[in-house]
């Protein structure tokens, strides 16, 4: 156990450190960009970047979920194909459908100008398949790769952003530089894990792969994708919603604060999610439980949560002042209101792939919903954008205690399981 135990931690080390130098990369580079772009221009394209994760979401049909599933090998690689297929046919429609949209209609809700709109699509096709790649990775004990490919996507993404600033600080600017920096990852990504086994040779087979990834999980576009969406469309539902109801500008600061906050707590959250979801497979495979991997990452969460806690409350509002300026202070205000959200999120977030080893998505996508729910009603109810903040980071972090509690009554296996099924 002991021997078991350590290796897992070293694997959650070696994931941590890619992954901390990938989210270190954005974090530095985020003194240069504040710097250089105005609250509103980073409001603007910061819904713009919320539509986009929300398409982003669509589009992968959530199958990179199921890649723990396929042993390692051929019939992974298979699933992996054919979601990229998938996704690629999807988005090709989805191009021609917002270029349409922008021809019609013209700028669009949140300041988008009809090029943001077209950049919408291509910037989703390459989050999406750069997300693939990393599932893909992460499920084949791959950590250096998964750690590179990480890295590179910051390293590009926030270079051109810098450089694009010094030449015109504006939302499109932003927004170029984003689509570049994400499809120049994709290719490295291919060239560090490319396909070993044989594509489809044609339509027919392509078509075959199709229908028998559907008929073996159709669970996860079903269910996984509806609750997904629902959870990223929540996430990114306030940005949206400030930048309608209290401007860009305000908009702009919340973006940081998320962004700031998001950043530290999703280096070790990934870490341990991307071995979690591995490891607990496993134990789940062997004993039909995985509550022993569960209860250790859990409390090591917990630690690591009141730290963050501790830290950043006090002195939220002097850093954001002290490295972004004196302009960006409010963000570390709104940092402070979200932070009951985060911690919980570090918390819940890795440990929430208990529900599809389980596979009770539909208990998953009904809690989304709940929250979805609970968005929504913050969001519209209140006529300050401070009171909307407040309730908004309280409800979330109530519905995450649920959340916990649901995946650590599914961790246990066996009866707990009857409950919901």
């Amino acid at each position: 156990m002991s021997t078991l135990r350590s290796g897992y931690w070293h694997r959650v080390a070696s994931v941590f450190t890619g992954a901390a130098v990938a989210q270190a990369i954005p974090i530095l580079g985020s003194l240069l960009i504040a710097r250089l772009y105005a609250p509103d221009a980073f409001g603007v394209f910061s819904t713009w970047l919320g539509i986009s994760l929300v398409i982003t979401v669509c589009i992968t049909y959530r199958l990179e979920h199921a890649f723990g599933l396929e042993p390692d090998g051929a019939a992974r690689e298979n699933l992996v194909v054919t979601t990229v297929l998938m996704l690629l046919i999807t988005g090709i429609v989805l191009l021609v459908i917002a270029a349409l949209a922008a021809f019609f209609f013209g700028e669009l809700y949140g300041h988008m100008s009809p090029v943001l709109t077209v950049l919408l699509v291509p910037m989703s096709m390459g989050a999406a398949l750069s997300l693939v790649w990393q599932s893909w990775a992460a499920n084949n004990g791959d950590v250096k790769n998964l750690s590179l490919i990480r890295i590179t996507q910051t390293l590009c993404i926030t270079v051109l952003q810098i450089l694009a600033g010094w030449v015109q600080p504006t939302a499109l600017v932003l927004a170029l530089a984003q689509v570049a920096g994400a499809w120049i990852a994709v290719l490295i990504a291919y060239r560090l894990l490319p396909f070993k086994y044989a594509l489809p040779g044609s339509a027919g087979q392509a078509a075959a792969l199709v229908r028998d990834v559907l008929a073996r999980y159709k669970r996860f576009p079903m269910l996984s994708l509806p609750a997904d969406l629902i959870n990223t469309a929540a996430a990114q539902m306030p940005i949206i919603v400030l930048t309608g109801r209290f401007g860009p500008e305000v908009a702009g600061f919340y973006a940081l604060a998320t962004r700031m906050m998001g950043a530290p707590i999703s280096i070790l959250g990934n870490a341990v999610r991307d071995v979690f979801k591995r490891t607990a497979g496993e134990h789940f495979r062997a004993d039909g439980n995985c509550v022993a991997i569960y209860l250790r990452t859990f409390f090591v969460l917990l630690i690591c949560s009141a730290a963050m806690v501790a830290i950043v409350y006090p002195f939220s509002e002097s850093i954001f002042a002290v490295f972004f300026g004196e302009k960006w202070r409010m963000s570390g205000t709104i940092a402070a209101w979200l932070l009951p959200m985060y911690a919980l999120r570090f918390i819940a977030s890795p440990l929430s792939y208990t529900f599809y080893i389980v596979q009770k998505q539909h208990v998953d996508l009904l809690w989304q919903i709940s929250l979805l729910a609970m968005t929504i009603l913050t969001l519209f109810l209140f006529q300050r954008y401070e009171t909307t903040l407040i309730y908004y980071s309280v409800g979330y972090a109530v519905l995450y205690l649920v959340y916990i509690y649901l995946s650590y009554q599914y961790s246990k296996g066996g009866r707990s399981l009857a409950v919901t099924r």
